[in-house]
């Protein structure tokens, strides 16, 4: 519950004390911050300049003002009797469980039906936000007016970010997931999802050739067959036995090694009959994350 929580109402994203009057629970306090000493922009966004922290302010107010709202947990009355669910379409009848939502008019939803439309995860103690009659839990309901860093998961409201891979970052957090080293303007390998300088990507990442030995670095086109990697220039990704370059070629392999037919293959080892497995189309192409 302390997780969907934090994931559902970010606490960076809104003042904590003006939401706790939709929490239908006596005596709960968000779990980050029990207490609630300071507004949630001062406690958890420290570093944010006093034009971003106004701006946020701003939003947070107009948020509360024009879309957050309470699920209401009551019977379906009777002249609701037959009523379609809003999300499912299912009718619900007079009596069953249902949860209506103030800021959408008179309309119900089953209770496991009554969810963000963006994550579909239900919402926390019938909290939602709305937007264009969509219900929105409020990470994703933000994230619809303002985009959010990748880094830190605040939002963002500085005039200028950084966007790559369809994700976005303040100018300051675009840093090598490693070394830290900001990468704004520089070159950059990305390693699960997270931006990695060259250096900290060759010396930690890098998958050895099979062939040569050496680093396949992040300038360096890479092929790849069952798990393994070669350099894709001819010297290296080529048959074991005659040097053909294997780029685009069909190819076979045994005990790791490269073969441009069945052939050479067995003039490798001609003890065996049949090769280990054998590709009848394969093209070399630089990994994911290179």
């Amino acid at each position: 519950r302390t997780r969907a929580l934090l994931q559902q109402l970010p606490p960076q994203d809104c003042d904590v004390r003006h939401v706790f009057w939709v929490l239908p629970t006596p005596g709960f306090a968000h779990p980050a911050c029990p207490h609630v000493p300071l507004p949630m922009q001062e406690r958890y966004c420290p570093d944010l300049a006093e034009e971003e922290r106004r701006q946020l302010r701003a939003f947070n107010a107009r948020r509360r003002r024009e879309a957050l709202g309470q699920g209401l947990a009551c019977p379906v009355p009777g002249p609701c009797h037959g009523c379609p669910c809003k999300k499912c379409g299912r009718r619900l009848n007079k009596g069953d469980p249902g949860i209506s939502a103030s800021r959408l008019g008179d309309q119900f939803w089953h209770p496991s039906c009554f969810s963000c439309c963006f994550c579909h995860q239900p919402l926390v103690d019938l909290i939602y936000f709305q937007q264009d009659g969509r219900i929105y839990c409020g990470r994703h309901h933000a994230e619809l007016f303002r985009p959010r860093c990748a880094s830190c998961d605040q939002l963002i409201f500085m005039e200028e970010c950084i966007e790559a891979e369809g994700r976005r970052w303040h100018l300051d957090h675009f840093c090598c997931l490693e070394c830290d080293v900001p990468l704004r303007g520089q070159r950059y390998v990305m390693k699960s999802g997270r931006p990695c300088c060259r250096g900290c990507f060759e010396s930690l990442f890098a998958e050895p050739c099979q062939a040569c030995g050496d680093p396949i670095g992040a300038d360096s086109e890479e092929a790849t067959h069952q798990g393994l990697h070669w350099h894709a220039r001819a010297a290296c990704f080529c048959c074991s036995l005659c040097r053909k370059p294997l780029r685009g070629q069909p190819l076979t392999s045994r005990r790791g090694r490269l073969f441009c037919s069945e052939t050479c293959s067995l003039g490798r080892d001609a003890s065996s009959t049949a090769s280990d497995s054998s590709d009848s189309a394969f093209a070399s192409a630089p990994s994911p994350d290179s």
